[in-house]
């Protein structure tokens, strides 16, 4: 479990020239937005920024089912990680491209694996946010604040087709809601939890664990 003591201090972060195309301001609403604390504001915000987090889960857990699930999503791209454990390594890459924000999980396992879950966040023309997985699948997503925490939770699943056509995956045969809390830790960390329920079979995945963004070196 990588600490603020054991923090790698190397050179990732680096701005990006084409500068704000991408943040939550708009989904959210400016008084919601000026609720979140600065930090927050700062990695969701209109200047884009390209940064490598680090630091660790202290819990990823899944249910039979929910490693039933994530066995076969990685027959569509892993877009949920197919392991559990407690103290995991883990890095998180944050790199902006043409259609929105890339969000890259590393998962750095004690016994020298490695699995990587890769999603890109989009807000559309229309103010909404998508989520886009591997395999063309999406999730429409609400974003609230409450009690000065960035909530993210899903609205169903589709498929995106092209050509304007979508494939909806019916509730019963989708991991199910999730729910993501971006939770300021102050001096520069934060806690990122991830909660998965299914309709009938309840809970399938949580995640919980605490990154900081690394720094330039000297």
């Amino acid at each position: 479990m990588t600490t603020a003591n054991t923090l790698p201090r190397t050179l990732t972060q680096e701005r990006v020239a084409a500068g704000a195309r991408h943040g939550l301001r708009r989904v959210l609403g400016t008084d919601a937005w000026q609720r979140l604390p600065e930090a927050v504001r700062e990695r969701f915000g209109e200047t884009t920024v390209a940064v490598t987090y680090a630091g660790g889960f202290e819990v990823v857990q899944a249910s039979f089912l929910g490693r039933v699930f994530a066995w076969l999503g990685v027959l569509f791209g892993m877009p949920v990680v197919p392991r559990t454990g407690n103290d995991v390594a883990a890095r998180v890459q944050v790199v902006p491209n043409a259609q929105g924000v890339e969000w890259t999980r590393i998962y750095e396992w004690s016994d020298g694996a490695a699995h990587l879950v890769r999603s890109t966040k989009v807000v559309t023309s229309d103010g909404a946010l998508i989520e886009k997985l591997p395999a063309r699948l999406c999730m429409p997503l609400d974003v609230y604040e409450a009690g000065r925490v960035l909530h993210v939770v899903s609205r169903g699943y589709y498929f995106d087709l092209g050509f304007g056509f979508r494939l909806r995956l019916p509730a019963l045969f989708s991991p199910g809601i999730t729910h993501v809390e971006h939770i300021d830790l102050d001096h520069g960390w934060f806690r990122f939890t991830m909660t998965v329920t299914h309709p009938l079979f309840g809970e399938l995945f949580f995640q919980t664990g605490r990154f900081c963004a690394m720094e330039e070196a000297p």
